[in-house]
């Protein structure tokens, strides 16, 4: 039986994890300890599969790569420093913000795709139902700041406002 093995520098941060002798993932770190290359599977396979990163110089990131391409990531930000953009050869999402910072919507587009989803929130800041999918819902703002359901979960509250239950609505 093979032992799963992991390699860690410095103070704990994961350098790789191995089957017995075969290397699974291996990671190589900027002087920050941000990852800017990992390594899935043996260099000697031509399955390995090299995924590299690059960041802005706020930090932020800015690039996935991979050996494979159709899964190449690029991010763009606004001079606020918000993602405004996430594009790749499949498919680009670009991501709408209201003068205080909020999102207020993401357009997903790729080829025979071209879909629009709008955010609604209260002055607090909680989602609402999209009049556009919601026309029934009259919400405007939440009762004591507490969201009580969404499209998917119903939500539950302590007397101190503490989430003590969600329930998925769907079965």
């Amino acid at each position: 039986m093979c032992k799963l093995g992991k390699k860690s520098y410095g103070s704990g941060y994961l350098a790789g994890m191995k089957l017995g002798d075969m290397p699974l993932v291996e990671y190589t770190r900027d002087r920050l300890h941000r990852e800017v290359l990992r390594r899935f599977g043996p260099d000697t396979l031509p399955e390995s599969y090299e995924l590299t990163t690059t960041y802005t110089p706020g930090g932020q990131l800015e690039q996935q790569h991979l050996n494979h391409p159709q899964l190449n990531r690029e991010y763009g930000y606004d001079e606020g420093g918000r993602l405004v953009r996430i594009s790749g050869p499949q498919q680009t999402r670009a991501y709408r913000y209201s003068d205080s910072g909020r999102l207020t919507g993401v357009r997903t587009t790729r080829p025979g795709l071209d879909i629009t989803l709008p955010y609604a929130t209260d002055p607090a800041g909680n989602r609402l139902p999209d009049p556009e999918f919601y026309p029934e819902s009259s919400s405007r703002v939440w009762a004591d700041n507490r969201i009580t359901e969404d499209m998917q979960y119903l939500y539950r509250y302590d007397k101190y406002g503490r989430l003590t239950e969600k329930t998925d609505r769907i079965p």
